[in-house]
């Protein structure tokens, strides 16, 4: 259809989103929260792209693996959508609203994840 308004993020937002994580050694259950305050679900892995990474294809080099049991799905949210890591209340912000995480489909698994052209990061584990 000419004319017709392609649903597009500009990306990537927050290249050094990935350092700032390995950083503040983000926490596997982590809370992880839309920028409208929407709980997504909680932190399980980092998946790292092997195969051609190209932004503004939206093939972004790490995804967060976010799972959301009483949605019963998980959240592939590549890592350029994450605003911060708030270490002191354990939480995983993104810089995206809830409507954002479900106009790009991140509820699909990434083809690269689906033909295992990836490696798993896994995170820290919560102090027990």
């Amino acid at each position: 259809m000419f004319g017709a308004k392609i649903n597009r993020q500009p990306g990537p937002i927050n290249e050094d989103a990935l350092q700032m994580l390995r950083d503040k050694k983000l926490q596997k259950f982590s809370e992880v929260v839309t920028v409208d305050n929407e709980f997504l679900g909680t932190a399980v892995y980092l998946h790292l792209r092997q195969d051609d990474i190209n932004a503004d294809l939206k093939l972004y080099a790490a995804y967060l693996d976010v799972a959301n049991l009483k949605m019963g799905v998980h959240f592939y949210v590549p890592t350029d959508f994450i605003q911060e890591y708030d270490t002191e209340h354990n939480q995983v912000i993104l810089n995206v609203p809830f409507a954002g995480v479900q106009a790009e489909n991140w509820d699909r698994e990434p083809d690269f994840i689906a033909r295992h052209l990836h490696k798993i990061e896994e995170l820290e584990k919560p102090e027990a």
